[in-house]
């Protein structure tokens, strides 16, 4: 069984995040209704694009570039022309030089303009809700699953069936990585008295070999849940009683 505090960490994170993501994506998109709400309309036109590349690095430490561009829009209120570039670009482009598109401008600052369109005015609260609203539920199912772990492994530790099971194997879980490493981890088997079934248990992923501190030793404690013996926990601080 694998310690439970990995999944409520991460869970909490997530769900942190979700939530913030969700709350500044539902405050754009009330700040875009009540800008577009009190905004007049003109046309303007897409006078140029604005390149804007940006940089990012991979888990496996690879840098990435990406470039994005930038409508640059032009319009005229009461014989005076402004111009602004619209916060929103893409890869292709959303619009082409020449191109005409509809404008939301504030009377009272006519230079406080956007793109009206549904498109360029809320795509910015959609990827950011929409990000909230992913990371949200694998949060709360990931924390869910870490409390229910770590209530099994108290179960486990105050009521659960010991048994000293064979050691079977030690080493790393490459299925897995932790922090950018594959952890160690100890297999173990023992028979059930009861229905002569031969199981299996894993113990929690470890940063360190356990090899060393294991040395000699040809068995581990394992407690187990004896109406469902997959239920079980590897105790590697218990250490066999001398004859």
């Amino acid at each position: 069984m694998h310690n439970g505090r990995l999944f409520t960490i991460v869970g909490g994170i997530f769900g942190l995040i979700g939530l913030v993501l969700l709350c500044v994506g539902i405050a754009l998109a009330a700040s875009t209704a009540s800008f577009l709400g009190s905004a007049e309309r003109t046309d303007g036109t897409v006078v140029s694009l604005i390149a804007r590349t940006t940089t990012t690095r991979g888990s496996d430490g690879h840098a990435r570039s990406g470039t994005s561009y930038y409508p640059t829009v032009e319009f005229a209120v009461g014989g005076r022309r402004y111009t602004f570039v619209s916060s929103t670009g893409g890869n292709p482009p959303s619009h082409k030089e020449g191109e005409s598109v509809p404008v939301a401008y504030d009377p009272d600052d006519p230079s406080d303009a956007r793109i009206a369109s549904f498109g360029s005015a809320f795509l910015a609260p959609l990827i950011v809700g929409g990000l909230g609203a992913v990371f949200t539920p694998i949060g709360a199912v990931l924390f869910v699953k870490g409390r229910r772990i770590a209530r099994l492994r108290a179960w486990l530790r105050e009521q659960g069936r010991p048994v000293w099971a064979e050691i079977e194997h030690v080493g790393r879980d490459f299925t897995v990585r932790v922090t950018n490493r594959h952890p160690y981890v100890v297999h173990a088997t023992w028979q059930d008295e009861r229905t002569g079934r031969t199981y299996t248990a894993t113990s929690d992923h470890l940063r360190d070999d356990p090899g060393p501190r294991l040395r000699g030793q040809t068995r581990v404690r394992v407690l187990y849940d004896a109406a469902d013996p997959s239920r079980n926990l590897v105790d590697l601080d218990a250490r066999p009683s001398l004859p």
